[in-house]
């Protein structure tokens, strides 16, 4: 099921008026965003991004279709200021969808951090932090680079921390990332959160294992208010996906 995969600002913000290159790069992070949420068989998903007031909109989800028929589904953050961050996101989204033709997971972020390591600028350290989930018959398949918080909640309290497999998109041309696979039981949840601390996620983390009857829409939305609410000069911007095993 889907439910807006943007959350826009608060129309009552008084914040200040943003930058031109402010108002580009939402602009360049609102167009990038998918329209709705697929489905993944076996799987309720949700994801969205919270655009916030006064955010850099430095952070984005996606979903493209991967060469074997599945579903991939992805959390992107720039975190260092530089070039408008929106503009990296948008290079690698359109580097990580070129490479997924039919290869593995981890050759897909090996291509497209050697696209992104071959328009580097000197002298701006600005990478993309990314994490990329493919939902299988009963298992997920998880690859992440840089650090992306995620886990996998069991639907008896259990977390299942899902790691990093190697440096930013764009930071070191020629590494050869990773991947890790677990078993999603009936009823186990996993979430995934760009623009946040590890502190924040697990706060998020411990608010979806109070919230699992909800429908995932519902769950990223929660997610959301409560970010907003931690930071209402509109200052967080967080991307999440969520999936639920059915």
């Amino acid at each position: 099921m889907f439910e807006s995969p943007t959350t826009p600002p608060p129309e009552d913000s008084a914040a200040a008026t943003p930058s031109p290159d402010v108002l580009v790069g939402r602009r360049i992070l609102l167009d990038m965003l998918p329209d709705s949420v697929p489905g993944a068989v076996g799987f309720d998903v949700a994801a969205g991004t919270m655009v916030g007031d006064a955010g850099p909109a430095n952070t984005v989800w996606d979903a493209f279709p991967f060469g074997d028929g599945r579903t991939a589904f992805l959390v992107m953050e720039v975190k260092a200021p530089g070039h408008p961050r929106a503009h990296l996101l948008g290079m690698a989204r359109a580097a990580l969808r070129a490479a997924a033709d039919g290869r593995g997971l981890a050759d897909v972020l090996v291509r497209a951090n050697g696209a992104l390591a071959g328009v580097h600028t000197e002298g701006i350290d600005q990478f993309v932090d990314c994490a990329v989930v493919l939902p299988g018959d009963g298992t997920i398949e998880w690859s992440a680079a840089g650090k992306v918080p995620a886990g996998i909640l069991g639907r008896d309290g259990t977390f299942h921390q899902l790691g990093s497999h190697g440096p930013p998109l764009g930071m070191l041309d020629g590494f050869r990332y990773g991947t890790e696979e677990a078993t999603m039981g009936s009823g186990s949840s996993l979430l995934a959160l760009a623009g946040g601390s590890m502190g924040l996620f697990r706060g998020a983390a411990d608010l979806v294992a109070e919230v699992q009857e909800k429908t995932a829409g519902e769950v990223v939305g929660t997610v959301h208010r409560a970010v907003r609410r931690a930071h209402p000069d509109g200052s967080r911007e967080v991307s999440v996906v969520f999936l639920r095993k059915h």
